[in-house]
């Protein structure tokens, strides 16, 4: 059985478009089985873009780079890029048909000019989207790492990208992710804590927590 964390998706295509509003922005994007949450922006994403927002208002016109890792079809880094224009944002995911989706959701919101995944929009410059399971294809390091983490890849695959995040930040590089605190908050916020040395819970919303970490 093939899950949105694989590579390929065997489960027939069946595209829909979802509307998404946030700080009285209206966004859309194209959705599709195999890719998570497909029939509306999860609500723990919502969440965590919200709380992003709030805690970097000041940061609007600043320059730094940013990893959606897991990016699904594109919320976070449509988003993040549409609030940050001069941000450095790559997208990445193992799931082929979430990056194919993601590329179409950067074009359809105006974030880049052509949706050709051979464009350089997506190879060069303010954007990038690539396959890649965890950190295995990103070599370069980030001011800002935002995750939602898969949590049906278990905890092994979860506790990677916190310990590859940590490596892949720059110094006073922030990690933000959202965990349900039934499917590990405690947890997440212990190895995050073991990893970076530190820990602050952000928002507790609908058992949703957001976490965040630095590289000090």
């Amino acid at each position: 059985m093939s899950h949105y964390f694989s590579e390929k998706q065997e489960v027939k295509s069946d595209r829909k478009i979802i509307r998404y509003e946030i700080e009285n922005r209206n966004f859309e994007f194209v959705t599709d089985n195999g890719v998570f949450s497909k029939t509306k922006v999860d609500f723990g994403t919502d969440v965590m873009l919200k709380v992003f927002l709030r805690e970097n208002s000041n940061k609007k016109n600043q320059k730094f780079d940013v990893l959606d890792i897991g990016c699904g079809y594109g919320v976070v880094s449509v988003v993040v890029k549409s609030f940050f224009k001069n941000s450095r944002t790559v997208s990445s995911d193992v799931n082929e048909r979430a990056l194919e989706l993601t590329r179409e959701n950067l074009f359809k919101n105006g974030v880049v000019k052509s949706n050709n995944s051979e464009n350089d929009d997506f190879k060069n410059g303010d954007f990038r989207v690539i396959k890649s399971f965890v950190f295995d294809n990103i070599s370069e390091k980030f001011d800002v790492i935002l995750s939602n983490p898969p949590i049906r890849a278990g905890k092994q695959t979860i506790f990677q990208i916190y310990e590859k995040s940590f490596e892949h930040l720059n110094e006073n590089g922030e990690f933000y992710c959202v965990i349900q605190t039934k499917h590990g908050a405690k947890s997440t916020q212990k190895k995050l804590e073991e990893v970076f040395g530190n820990c602050e819970t952000l928002e507790i919303d609908a058992g949703y927590r957001i976490f965040r970490s630095v590289k000090k």
